[in-house]
């Protein structure tokens, strides 16, 4: 299978690099970024230019659009009055609609909307994508083989995306600020801050891994850490009281309707 990969920033990188780490030869993977450098010692990988990937004797069955959203309509110029129902289209600039990208490739392109995150540079990622009216369920298994080179793959609703981009999206960063403020907070407490920084990653990858394998709502496991008057409930109640669950859920509101004012240009 031949893939392409339009823009090579960190998450386009990811993504090949994760296609050749996975599926080795079973892949040929083109990309193109305008800066060479970013192409420059990506293993498996062949620089060639976005005009020749549709007139090729063999086109890229699928087309990976890693580029800014600011960036989209410059970088799907190249594409226009090209055969590009050939191929599926799959984009990750945060916030465009599907009709957009319609309305740039035409009405006959088979377009994949998708939201990938960091995590993914170390395979960890998980992706939410939408699909278009005109794929098919092999383009479906295609974008999950290409997707989930990185990490978990969810498909949803494009009504839902700018809500995935808000929170799986821009996530990453607020638990990064999280972990952060607890490793401040050990500091302050008189711990050396390698010390610190040990005890919070492992207690968050910890607690994390609790949720994902043990079944309870993290409510349940919150409690149960808990023993009345104990310390935790002490520590609880102030983050209640500064409104730390709040803060969060107005975030990803923010975020999400910042990533719907991206799609509208």
């Amino acid at each position: 299978m031949r893939i392409a990969v339009l823009g090579c920033g960190n998450m386009g990188r990811a993504i090949l690099e994760g296609l050749e780490a996975r599926h080795g030869a079973a892949v040929s993977l083109w990309a193109y970024d305008k800066r060479s450098e970013a192409t420059a010692k990506i293993s498996g990988v062949e620089f060639k230019k976005p005009e020749e990937w549709l007139s090729a004797e063999s086109p890229p069955e699928i087309i990976l659009v890693a580029v800014k959203p600011q960036d989209i309509d410059q970088a799907l110029q190249s594409f226009q009055g090209m055969p590009v129902a050939q191929s599926l289209w799959i984009s990750i600039a945060a916030g465009i609609p599907l009709s957009r990208l319609r309305t740039l490739l035409g009405q006959s392109a088979r377009i994949v909307r998708a939201m990938p995150n960091t995590p993914a540079l170390i395979g960890r990622g998980v992706t939410a994508y939408a699909v278009g009216e005109t794929c098919t369920s092999k383009d479906e298994e295609h974008v999950e083989m290409v997707l989930g080179a990185c990490g978990s793959v969810v498909r949803v609703p494009e009504s839902l995306m700018n809500a995935v981009t808000g929170l799986s999206g821009s996530g990453p960063a607020y638990v990064y600020l999280f972990i952060e403020g607890l490793i401040e907070a050990g500091v302050t407490a008189g711990l050396p801050y390698a010390t610190a920084r040990e005890l919070v990653v492992q207690t968050v990858v910890g607690a994390a891994q609790m949720v994902r394998e043990g079944g309870e709502a993290p409510a349940e496991l919150k409690a149960r850490v808990m023993s009345p008057s104990g310390t935790t409930v002490y520590g609880l109640r102030e983050l209640e009281r500064h409104a730390l669950k709040f803060s969060l859920i107005e975030a990803v509101r923010a975020a999400a309707q910042r990533a719907g004012e991206l799609g509208c240009g």
